[in-house]
């Protein structure tokens, strides 16, 4: 990747994001993220949220033979590539969950991977969609979400942040609140 690069969130790995941060809210989600590269743009197309992960509020942990099987059979069914992971960062008591990356997580991201980090808390009030410079948030029912993006660079290990896009989201107007 090379140059300024962004994430682009198709509506669909968008909605799986946001359902399987909110399902198991005050606890980790953790699952795959589909897609493709262009020069300048990571393409999200699906999340697949994995069933068998050990959560718990601040931490989650994969089931690594469970989640291979699922890895194995994706290229089957899809002509898409496995671009990395996603996972939340809950709310925990006072604790606001982070959109940034834990030291853990950074230790975890595989060189080319990207990983979509999702902050959920507790909604003191309903706000619009929006994208920041990295970052896209808002509110969706109960919950204010914060979702950022990382990328572990090939040629020097180097983590960078990344624009999120996701049209979809913004779009979103007050009648799912």
């Amino acid at each position: 990747m090379f140059g300024l690069t962004d994430i682009f969130l198709c509506d669909k790995a968008f909605m799986s994001i946001l359902l399987s941060s909110v399902e198991v809210y005050k606890n980790e989600c953790h699952g795959a993220l589909l897609g493709y590269r262009t020069k300048n743009r990571i393409v999200v197309e699906f999340a697949i949220p994995f069933q068998s992960a050990e959560r718990k509020p601040s931490e989650v942990v994969p089931n690594w033979r469970r989640e291979l099987k699922v890895i194995e059979v994706l290229p089957k069914l899809v002509q898409l590539q496995k671009l990395g992971y996603f996972h939340s960062h809950p709310q925990w008591g006072k604790t606001h969950g982070s959109s940034k990356l834990s030291d853990p997580d950074k230790k975890w991201i595989g060189e080319g991977d990207l990983e979509i980090v999702v902050a959920i808390n507790d909604a003191e009030r309903s706000v619009s969609w929006r994208q920041s410079k990295n970052q896209l948030s808002g509110t969706i029912g109960k919950y204010h979400i914060t979702i950022a993006g990382y990328y572990k660079r090939k040629r020097d290990n180097r983590i960078m942040q990344y624009r999120i896009l996701c049209p979809y989201a913004i779009g979103f107007d007050y009648t799912f609140v």
